[in-house]
Protein backbone atom coordinates (compact mmCIF):
# COMPACT_ATOMS: atom_id res chain seq x y z
CA UNK A 1 0.00 0.00 0.00
CA UNK A 2 1.49 3.56 -1.20
CA UNK A 3 2.89 5.54 2.08
CA UNK A 4 0.41 8.35 1.13
CA UNK A 5 -2.96 6.19 1.21
CA UNK A 6 -1.54 4.46 4.48
CA UNK A 7 -1.54 7.73 6.03
CA UNK A 8 -4.94 8.79 4.52
CA UNK A 9 -6.30 5.34 6.22
CA UNK A 10 -4.40 5.85 9.66
CA UNK A 11 -5.83 9.37 9.82
CA UNK A 12 -9.64 7.95 9.01
CA UNK A 13 -9.35 5.29 11.43
CA UNK A 14 -7.75 7.72 14.30
CA UNK A 15 -11.04 10.00 13.38
CA UNK A 16 -13.41 6.85 13.88
CA UNK A 17 -12.08 6.01 17.23
CA UNK A 18 -11.74 9.34 18.65
CA UNK A 19 -15.58 10.35 17.75
CA UNK A 20 -16.37 7.03 19.52
CA UNK A 21 -14.85 8.15 23.17
CA UNK A 22 -16.77 10.88 22.58
CA UNK A 23 -20.05 9.28 22.19
CA UNK A 24 -23.04 9.43 24.81
CA UNK A 25 -26.54 7.79 25.09
CA UNK A 26 -27.72 11.13 23.93
CA UNK A 27 -25.81 11.92 21.21
CA UNK A 28 -28.72 10.39 19.01
CA UNK A 29 -26.06 9.97 16.02
CA UNK A 30 -23.88 13.02 17.19
CA UNK A 31 -20.97 11.09 16.78
CA UNK A 32 -21.74 9.93 13.46
CA UNK A 33 -22.60 13.14 12.15
CA UNK A 34 -18.27 14.51 13.09
CA UNK A 35 -17.58 11.87 11.48
CA UNK A 36 -18.69 12.56 8.34
CA UNK A 37 -18.11 16.26 8.54
CA UNK A 38 -14.10 15.03 8.89
CA UNK A 39 -14.65 13.33 5.84
CA UNK A 40 -15.88 16.66 4.33
CA UNK A 41 -12.72 18.38 6.02
CA UNK A 42 -10.40 15.43 5.31
CA UNK A 43 -11.02 15.26 1.54
CA UNK A 44 -9.29 18.73 1.30
CA UNK A 45 -6.78 18.79 3.31
CA UNK A 46 -5.60 15.35 2.47
CA UNK A 47 -5.46 16.82 -1.43
CA UNK A 48 -1.99 17.94 -1.00
CA UNK A 49 -0.61 14.29 -0.18
CA UNK A 50 -2.14 13.48 -3.15
CA UNK A 51 -4.02 10.52 -1.58
CA UNK A 52 -7.30 12.44 -0.68
CA UNK A 53 -10.74 10.95 -0.80
CA UNK A 54 -12.58 13.41 -3.38
CA UNK A 55 -15.87 11.29 -3.12
CA UNK A 56 -16.07 11.31 0.43
CA UNK A 57 -16.02 14.82 0.37
CA UNK A 58 -18.83 15.17 -1.36
CA UNK A 59 -20.36 12.06 0.10
CA UNK A 60 -20.59 12.92 3.54
CA UNK A 61 -23.57 14.98 3.54
CA UNK A 62 -25.32 11.73 2.06
CA UNK A 63 -23.82 10.31 5.49
CA UNK A 64 -24.42 12.98 7.42
CA UNK A 65 -28.02 13.54 6.46
CA UNK A 66 -28.71 9.33 6.96
CA UNK A 67 -26.38 9.24 10.54
CA UNK A 68 -29.28 9.91 12.61
CA UNK A 69 -31.63 6.67 11.40
CA UNK A 70 -28.13 4.85 11.17
CA UNK A 71 -27.27 5.45 14.66
CA UNK A 72 -30.27 4.73 16.31
CA UNK A 73 -31.83 2.26 14.13
CA UNK A 74 -29.10 0.62 11.56
CA UNK A 75 -32.02 -1.76 10.12
CA UNK A 76 -33.19 2.37 8.75
CA UNK A 77 -29.83 2.31 6.87
CA UNK A 78 -30.97 1.53 3.10
CA UNK A 79 -33.91 3.69 3.02
CA UNK A 80 -31.92 6.47 5.01
CA UNK A 81 -29.06 6.56 2.63
CA UNK A 82 -31.08 6.07 -0.48
CA UNK A 83 -33.30 9.37 0.60
CA UNK A 84 -29.99 11.02 1.36
CA UNK A 85 -28.39 10.08 -2.10
CA UNK A 86 -31.71 10.80 -3.75
CA UNK A 87 -31.79 14.43 -2.04
CA UNK A 88 -28.44 15.60 -4.31
CA UNK A 89 -28.14 16.45 -7.53
CA UNK A 90 -24.77 14.48 -8.13
CA UNK A 91 -21.42 13.88 -6.48
CA UNK A 92 -19.16 14.92 -9.54
CA UNK A 93 -19.63 17.43 -12.33
CA UNK A 94 -20.63 16.14 -15.22
CA UNK A 95 -19.42 15.43 -18.25
CA UNK A 96 -19.87 18.15 -21.53
CA UNK A 97 -22.08 16.77 -24.29
CA UNK A 98 -18.32 15.66 -26.28
CA UNK A 99 -16.88 14.43 -23.44
CA UNK A 100 -20.49 12.36 -23.01
CA UNK A 101 -20.31 11.29 -26.22
CA UNK A 102 -16.63 9.99 -25.88
CA UNK A 103 -17.90 8.23 -23.24
CA UNK A 104 -20.93 6.41 -24.90
CA UNK A 105 -18.10 5.58 -28.11
CA UNK A 106 -16.03 3.63 -25.38
CA UNK A 107 -18.63 1.73 -23.26
CA UNK A 108 -20.44 0.40 -26.52
CA UNK A 109 -18.75 -2.12 -28.09
CA UNK A 110 -16.96 -1.95 -31.53
CA UNK A 111 -19.41 -4.30 -33.63
CA UNK A 112 -22.37 -1.96 -32.79
CA UNK A 113 -22.03 0.87 -35.07
CA UNK A 114 -24.83 4.09 -34.87
CA UNK A 115 -24.76 7.27 -34.68
CA UNK A 116 -25.43 9.35 -31.79
CA UNK A 117 -27.17 12.70 -33.07
CA UNK A 118 -29.00 15.90 -31.34
CA UNK A 119 -27.23 15.04 -28.15
CA UNK A 120 -28.02 17.36 -25.41
CA UNK A 121 -25.56 20.35 -24.04
CA UNK A 122 -26.35 19.60 -20.76
CA UNK A 123 -27.63 16.77 -18.84
CA UNK A 124 -31.25 16.05 -18.47
CA UNK A 125 -30.30 14.47 -14.71
CA UNK A 126 -27.38 13.60 -12.30
CA UNK A 127 -27.34 10.93 -10.28
CA UNK A 128 -24.68 9.15 -7.56
CA UNK A 129 -22.03 8.84 -10.36
CA UNK A 130 -24.13 9.32 -13.72
CA UNK A 131 -25.90 11.54 -15.78
CA UNK A 132 -28.80 11.06 -18.41
CA UNK A 133 -28.96 13.09 -21.78
CA UNK A 134 -31.30 13.47 -24.66
CA UNK A 135 -30.35 12.38 -27.93
CA UNK A 136 -31.57 10.48 -30.87
CA UNK A 137 -30.10 6.79 -32.54
CA UNK A 138 -31.16 6.62 -36.61
CA UNK A 139 -35.06 7.81 -36.19
CA UNK A 140 -35.76 7.29 -32.44
CA UNK A 141 -35.78 9.67 -30.08
CA UNK A 142 -33.55 8.29 -26.92
CA UNK A 143 -32.68 8.88 -23.30
CA UNK A 144 -29.18 7.49 -22.67
CA UNK A 145 -28.03 7.20 -18.90
CA UNK A 146 -24.21 6.29 -18.81
CA UNK A 147 -22.51 5.64 -15.59
CA UNK A 148 -18.97 7.43 -15.67
CA UNK A 149 -15.61 4.91 -15.48
CA UNK A 150 -13.67 7.53 -13.19
CA UNK A 151 -16.79 8.76 -10.40
CA UNK A 152 -17.64 4.44 -10.22
CA UNK A 153 -13.81 3.89 -9.86
CA UNK A 154 -13.46 7.09 -7.30
CA UNK A 155 -16.64 6.03 -5.34
CA UNK A 156 -15.27 2.17 -5.03
CA UNK A 157 -12.01 3.83 -4.06
CA UNK A 158 -12.88 5.96 -1.10
CA UNK A 159 -15.92 3.37 0.21
CA UNK A 160 -12.90 0.89 0.42
CA UNK A 161 -10.38 3.21 2.59
CA UNK A 162 -13.79 4.49 4.44
CA UNK A 163 -14.46 0.64 5.13
CA UNK A 164 -10.69 0.05 6.10
CA UNK A 165 -10.94 3.02 8.36
CA UNK A 166 -13.47 1.22 9.94
CA UNK A 167 -12.44 -2.11 10.56
CA UNK A 168 -8.90 -0.61 11.88
CA UNK A 169 -11.06 1.54 14.07
CA UNK A 170 -13.11 -1.16 15.39
CA UNK A 171 -9.68 -3.24 16.06
CA UNK A 172 -8.66 -0.38 18.08
CA UNK A 173 -11.28 0.35 20.01
CA UNK A 174 -14.04 -1.10 22.12
CA UNK A 175 -15.89 2.15 21.97
CA UNK A 176 -15.67 2.05 18.26
CA UNK A 177 -17.44 -1.32 18.21
CA UNK A 178 -19.81 -0.19 19.96
CA UNK A 179 -20.76 2.48 17.48
CA UNK A 180 -20.71 -0.24 14.29
CA UNK A 181 -18.52 2.14 12.07
CA UNK A 182 -17.96 -0.96 9.57
CA UNK A 183 -21.47 -1.72 9.63
CA UNK A 184 -22.11 1.89 8.65
CA UNK A 185 -20.48 2.31 6.15
CA UNK A 186 -20.93 -1.12 4.27
CA UNK A 187 -24.51 -0.39 4.18
CA UNK A 188 -23.79 2.81 2.47
CA UNK A 189 -21.89 1.38 0.02
CA UNK A 190 -23.91 -1.51 -0.49
CA UNK A 191 -26.91 1.23 -1.41
CA UNK A 192 -24.56 3.07 -3.41
CA UNK A 193 -24.12 -0.74 -5.42
CA UNK A 194 -27.32 -0.54 -5.96
CA UNK A 195 -28.18 2.33 -6.85
CA UNK A 196 -26.03 2.57 -9.76
CA UNK A 197 -26.60 -1.03 -11.29
CA UNK A 198 -27.95 0.25 -14.75
CA UNK A 199 -28.52 -3.63 -15.80
CA UNK A 200 -30.54 -4.56 -12.80
CA UNK A 201 -32.72 -1.02 -13.16
CA UNK A 202 -32.81 -1.85 -17.13
CA UNK A 203 -34.28 -5.04 -16.22
CA UNK A 204 -36.94 -3.42 -13.71
CA UNK A 205 -37.90 -1.37 -16.35
CA UNK A 206 -38.53 -3.66 -18.70
CA UNK A 207 -40.53 -5.40 -15.43
CA UNK A 208 -42.41 -1.94 -14.88
CA UNK A 209 -43.29 -1.61 -18.65
CA UNK A 210 -44.76 -5.11 -18.92
CA UNK A 211 -46.78 -5.17 -15.13
CA UNK A 212 -48.63 -1.59 -16.51
CA UNK A 213 -49.14 -2.00 -19.66
CA UNK A 214 -53.02 -2.22 -19.63
CA UNK A 215 -52.47 1.38 -16.71
CA UNK A 216 -53.74 4.47 -18.71
CA UNK A 217 -52.18 6.82 -16.06
CA UNK A 218 -48.95 5.68 -16.48
CA UNK A 219 -46.39 5.75 -19.50
CA UNK A 220 -43.57 3.24 -19.06
CA UNK A 221 -40.74 3.90 -21.53
CA UNK A 222 -39.20 1.18 -23.34
CA UNK A 223 -36.05 -0.38 -23.11
CA UNK A 224 -33.49 -0.56 -25.67
CA UNK A 225 -31.44 -3.63 -24.91
CA UNK A 226 -29.01 -3.05 -28.36
CA UNK A 227 -28.20 -0.20 -26.40
CA UNK A 228 -27.68 -1.06 -22.64
CA UNK A 229 -25.12 -2.51 -21.18
CA UNK A 230 -23.14 -2.47 -17.15
CA UNK A 231 -22.42 1.26 -18.31
CA UNK A 232 -25.36 2.49 -20.40
CA UNK A 233 -28.98 2.43 -19.73
CA UNK A 234 -31.08 3.31 -22.99
CA UNK A 235 -34.76 3.92 -23.30
CA UNK A 236 -37.23 5.36 -25.50
CA UNK A 237 -37.60 9.15 -24.97
CA UNK A 238 -41.41 10.29 -24.28
CA UNK A 239 -41.69 14.06 -24.63
CA UNK A 240 -42.89 15.24 -21.16
CA UNK A 241 -43.17 18.25 -18.65
CA UNK A 242 -42.76 19.36 -15.62
CA UNK A 243 -45.89 18.41 -13.11
CA UNK A 244 -44.95 22.02 -11.79
CA UNK A 245 -45.27 23.68 -15.19
CA UNK A 246 -49.15 24.81 -14.76
CA UNK A 247 -48.37 27.02 -18.72
CA UNK A 248 -47.00 23.68 -20.17
CA UNK A 249 -49.55 21.36 -18.98
CA UNK A 250 -52.64 23.50 -19.57
CA UNK A 251 -51.53 24.27 -23.09
CA UNK A 252 -51.59 20.91 -23.95
CA UNK A 253 -55.37 21.11 -22.85
CA UNK A 254 -55.03 18.95 -19.29
CA UNK A 255 -56.34 20.23 -16.25
CA UNK A 256 -53.23 20.58 -12.98
CA UNK A 257 -55.46 19.51 -10.44
CA UNK A 258 -56.43 16.12 -12.46
CA UNK A 259 -53.03 15.08 -13.15
CA UNK A 260 -51.72 16.01 -9.45
CA UNK A 261 -54.87 13.64 -7.99
CA UNK A 262 -54.23 11.07 -10.70
CA UNK A 263 -50.50 11.09 -9.54
CA UNK A 264 -51.23 10.70 -6.14
CA UNK A 265 -53.81 7.69 -6.60
CA UNK A 266 -51.05 5.93 -8.89
CA UNK A 267 -48.76 6.44 -5.90
CA UNK A 268 -50.44 4.87 -3.15
CA UNK A 269 -51.59 1.82 -5.78
CA UNK A 270 -48.11 1.70 -6.91
CA UNK A 271 -46.84 1.06 -3.57
CA UNK A 272 -49.43 -0.72 -1.41
CA UNK A 273 -50.76 -2.30 -4.81
CA UNK A 274 -48.00 -3.26 -7.08
CA UNK A 275 -45.49 -3.33 -4.13
CA UNK A 276 -43.49 -0.82 -6.07
CA UNK A 277 -41.85 2.26 -5.16
CA UNK A 278 -40.81 4.48 -8.20
CA UNK A 279 -39.09 8.35 -7.76
CA UNK A 280 -41.24 9.15 -10.76
CA UNK A 281 -43.93 9.34 -8.47
CA UNK A 282 -42.29 11.94 -6.31
CA UNK A 283 -43.66 15.27 -6.24
CA UNK A 284 -40.15 16.19 -7.59
CA UNK A 285 -39.48 14.48 -10.33
CA UNK A 286 -42.73 13.92 -11.67
CA UNK A 287 -43.62 14.90 -15.16
CA UNK A 288 -46.66 14.32 -17.57
CA UNK A 289 -46.55 12.91 -21.56
CA UNK A 290 -47.52 15.61 -23.97
CA UNK A 291 -47.70 13.21 -26.64
CA UNK A 292 -50.41 11.39 -28.95
CA UNK A 293 -50.59 8.09 -27.47
CA UNK A 294 -49.80 9.10 -24.05
CA UNK A 295 -51.03 12.76 -23.48
CA UNK A 296 -51.81 13.23 -19.63
CA UNK A 297 -50.01 9.97 -18.59
CA UNK A 298 -47.21 9.98 -16.34
CA UNK A 299 -43.96 8.95 -17.29
CA UNK A 300 -41.59 6.54 -15.03
CA UNK A 301 -38.36 6.88 -16.67
CA UNK A 302 -35.67 4.39 -15.77
CA UNK A 303 -32.89 7.11 -14.62
CA UNK A 304 -35.22 7.77 -11.59
CA UNK A 305 -34.66 5.36 -8.38
CA UNK A 306 -36.92 2.33 -7.88
CA UNK A 307 -37.35 -0.27 -5.34
CA UNK A 308 -39.56 -3.20 -4.99
CA UNK A 309 -41.54 -4.40 -2.24
CA UNK A 310 -41.92 -7.83 -0.79
CA UNK A 311 -45.45 -9.24 -0.93
CA UNK A 312 -45.25 -9.43 2.94
CA UNK A 313 -44.14 -5.88 3.40
CA UNK A 314 -47.22 -4.35 1.02
CA UNK A 315 -49.55 -6.62 3.29
CA UNK A 316 -48.39 -5.18 6.12
CA UNK A 317 -48.11 -1.88 4.88
CA UNK A 318 -52.00 -2.22 3.77
CA UNK A 319 -53.03 -4.31 6.87
CA UNK A 320 -51.58 -1.52 9.47
CA UNK A 321 -53.11 1.42 7.28
CA UNK A 322 -56.51 0.25 7.09
CA UNK A 323 -56.13 -0.90 10.94
CA UNK A 324 -55.14 2.56 12.14
CA UNK A 325 -57.52 4.13 9.95
CA UNK A 326 -59.85 2.19 11.51
CA UNK A 327 -58.88 2.71 15.50
CA UNK A 328 -58.23 -1.12 15.43
CA UNK A 329 -54.99 -1.43 17.10
CA UNK A 330 -55.74 -4.92 17.81
CA UNK A 331 -55.55 -5.89 14.03
CA UNK A 332 -52.26 -3.98 13.74
CA UNK A 333 -50.44 -5.67 16.11
CA UNK A 334 -51.53 -9.01 15.00
CA UNK A 335 -49.78 -8.31 11.79
CA UNK A 336 -46.85 -6.77 13.69
CA UNK A 337 -46.65 -10.60 15.85
CA UNK A 338 -47.11 -11.99 12.71
CA UNK A 339 -43.48 -11.12 11.25
CA UNK A 340 -41.63 -12.20 13.73
CA UNK A 341 -42.28 -12.70 18.24
CA UNK A 342 -39.77 -11.87 21.13
CA UNK A 343 -38.09 -14.91 22.08
CA UNK A 344 -38.25 -13.85 25.99
CA UNK A 345 -40.10 -11.99 28.19
CA UNK A 346 -42.88 -12.41 25.35
CA UNK A 347 -46.29 -11.32 27.01
CA UNK A 348 -44.63 -8.20 28.49
CA UNK A 349 -43.44 -7.14 24.92
CA UNK A 350 -47.20 -7.95 23.11
CA UNK A 351 -48.78 -5.76 25.47
CA UNK A 352 -46.17 -2.79 25.02
CA UNK A 353 -46.63 -3.66 20.62
CA UNK A 354 -50.28 -2.90 21.62
CA UNK A 355 -49.76 -0.19 23.54
CA UNK A 356 -48.00 1.49 20.99
CA UNK A 357 -50.35 0.68 17.95
CA UNK A 358 -52.95 2.23 20.55
CA UNK A 359 -51.48 5.72 20.46
CA UNK A 360 -50.85 5.40 16.83
CA UNK A 361 -54.46 4.55 16.10
CA UNK A 362 -55.91 7.31 18.03
CA UNK A 363 -54.28 9.91 15.43
CA UNK A 364 -55.95 8.28 12.52
CA UNK A 365 -59.19 6.80 13.76
CA UNK A 366 -61.77 9.60 13.21
CA UNK A 367 -61.78 12.49 10.38
CA UNK A 368 -61.40 15.15 13.63
CA UNK A 369 -58.17 13.36 14.45
CA UNK A 370 -56.71 13.25 11.33
CA UNK A 371 -57.57 17.30 10.79
CA UNK A 372 -54.12 17.92 11.99
CA UNK A 373 -51.79 15.26 10.46
CA UNK A 374 -50.98 14.07 6.96
CA UNK A 375 -50.66 10.85 5.67
CA UNK A 376 -47.13 10.90 5.76
CA UNK A 377 -47.57 10.97 9.55
CA UNK A 378 -49.21 7.90 9.10
CA UNK A 379 -46.31 5.97 7.22
CA UNK A 380 -44.31 7.33 9.66
CA UNK A 381 -46.80 5.62 12.84
CA UNK A 382 -46.22 2.40 10.68
CA UNK A 383 -42.51 2.54 10.50
CA UNK A 384 -41.98 3.60 14.24
CA UNK A 385 -43.30 0.24 15.71
CA UNK A 386 -41.25 -1.95 13.62
CA UNK A 387 -38.36 0.16 14.44
CA UNK A 388 -39.34 0.58 18.05
CA UNK A 389 -40.18 -3.55 18.60
CA UNK A 390 -37.91 -5.23 16.35
CA UNK A 391 -38.00 -8.86 17.17
CA UNK A 392 -36.99 -10.23 13.45
CA UNK A 393 -35.24 -8.42 10.39
CA UNK A 394 -38.63 -8.42 8.73
CA UNK A 395 -39.61 -5.94 11.25
CA UNK A 396 -36.47 -3.33 10.20
CA UNK A 397 -37.01 -4.01 6.06
CA UNK A 398 -41.12 -2.82 7.27
CA UNK A 399 -39.53 0.08 9.12
CA UNK A 400 -37.20 0.58 6.12
CA UNK A 401 -40.09 0.52 3.65
CA UNK A 402 -42.14 2.90 5.56
CA UNK A 403 -39.87 5.90 6.31
CA UNK A 404 -39.06 6.19 2.89
CA UNK A 405 -42.96 6.10 1.92
CA UNK A 406 -43.36 8.54 4.77
CA UNK A 407 -40.89 11.09 3.15
CA UNK A 408 -42.40 10.77 -0.31
CA UNK A 409 -46.12 11.08 0.85
CA UNK A 410 -44.68 14.21 2.86
CA UNK A 411 -43.17 15.96 -0.33
CA UNK A 412 -46.26 14.78 -2.30
CA UNK A 413 -48.91 16.72 -0.05
CA UNK A 414 -46.51 19.76 -0.12
CA UNK A 415 -46.94 19.35 -3.49
CA UNK A 416 -50.39 19.15 -3.41
CA UNK A 417 -51.30 22.55 -1.64
CA UNK A 418 -48.89 24.34 -3.51
CA UNK A 419 -50.36 23.21 -6.99
CA UNK A 420 -53.92 21.78 -6.35
CA UNK A 421 -54.84 23.02 -2.61
CA UNK A 422 -58.63 21.38 -3.73
CA UNK A 423 -57.16 18.06 -3.86
CA UNK A 424 -57.80 16.25 -0.61
CA UNK A 425 -54.71 13.48 -0.42
CA UNK A 426 -56.31 12.33 3.01
CA UNK A 427 -59.62 11.27 0.96
CA UNK A 428 -57.45 9.51 -1.86
CA UNK A 429 -55.13 7.62 0.29
CA UNK A 430 -58.29 6.41 2.41
CA UNK A 431 -59.82 5.41 -1.11
CA UNK A 432 -57.24 3.11 -2.27
CA UNK A 433 -56.42 1.31 1.50
CA UNK A 434 -59.86 0.84 1.75
CA UNK A 435 -60.09 -0.93 -1.49
CA UNK A 436 -56.78 -2.97 -1.00
CA UNK A 437 -57.96 -3.94 2.09
CA UNK A 438 -60.66 -5.20 0.49
CA UNK A 439 -59.21 -7.16 -2.12
CA UNK A 440 -57.08 -9.20 0.29
CA UNK A 441 -60.08 -10.69 1.07
CA UNK A 442 -61.86 -11.53 -2.31
CA UNK A 443 -62.19 -14.19 -4.05
CA UNK A 444 -59.47 -13.39 -6.64
CA UNK A 445 -57.18 -12.94 -4.40
CA UNK A 446 -57.55 -15.71 -2.44
CA UNK A 447 -57.39 -17.88 -5.73
CA UNK A 448 -53.97 -16.62 -6.49
CA UNK A 449 -52.95 -17.27 -2.54
CA UNK A 450 -54.19 -20.56 -3.41
CA UNK A 451 -52.36 -21.36 -6.53
CA UNK A 452 -49.42 -20.28 -4.86
CA UNK A 453 -49.68 -22.36 -2.21
CA UNK A 454 -50.55 -25.79 -4.41
CA UNK A 455 -46.69 -25.00 -5.67
CA UNK A 456 -45.33 -26.06 -2.67
CA UNK A 457 -47.78 -29.08 -1.80
CA UNK A 458 -45.30 -31.62 -3.23
CA UNK A 459 -42.37 -31.10 -1.43
CA UNK A 460 -44.55 -30.63 1.96
CA UNK A 461 -47.59 -33.13 1.70
CA UNK A 462 -44.78 -36.03 2.02
CA UNK A 463 -43.13 -34.63 4.99
CA UNK A 464 -46.32 -34.39 6.35
CA UNK A 465 -46.72 -38.08 8.17
CA UNK A 466 -43.11 -37.83 9.79
CA UNK A 467 -44.58 -33.76 10.52
CA UNK A 468 -47.47 -35.41 12.86
CA UNK A 469 -45.63 -38.03 14.53
CA UNK A 470 -42.92 -35.99 15.67
CA UNK A 471 -45.43 -33.63 16.98
CA UNK A 472 -46.69 -36.47 18.67
CA UNK A 473 -43.74 -37.08 19.85
CA UNK A 474 -43.28 -33.93 21.36
CA UNK A 475 -46.67 -33.83 23.06
CA UNK A 476 -46.19 -37.09 24.44
CA UNK A 477 -42.34 -36.00 26.06
CA UNK A 478 -44.44 -33.03 27.48
CA UNK A 479 -47.11 -35.00 29.37
CA UNK A 480 -44.66 -37.42 30.84
CA UNK A 481 -42.73 -34.27 32.44
CA UNK A 482 -45.93 -32.89 34.05
CA UNK A 483 -47.00 -35.91 35.54
CA UNK A 484 -43.86 -36.81 37.35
Amino acid sequence: MPVRRLATLWRLGRAFVRESHVTHASDNGASMTRVARFFASHGARAAPLGAGVPALSQLSRVLENASDALASHPALAETAVRVALAELDGLFTPYDAPRFRAACKAAFPATLAFELAELSDTPLRSGVAEQTHRARIGDIPVRITLLRADARAELDDDLALALAAARFAERRSPKAREMHPVEWVRRARESVDAMIDLRQRAADQSYLRFRLREDKRLAVPEVLWDYCNDAVLTTREIETVALSDAAGIASCGLDQADVVATLIEAFFEMALGVGLYHAGLDAAGARVSVEGQTRGQIVLEADNPMMIFAAHEREFLVGVSHALMEGDHKAAARAHLEHGRPETNATHHEVRVEATYRREAERFASPHARRNVGVAHLFGAIGRAPAEHMFSEAHGRIASRAVMLSRSAERIERMAQELAPGVDVWKIARKVVLRLAADQFSLRNLAARFAHEATHWPHTLPRLPALIAKRAAASQDTHGTVFR
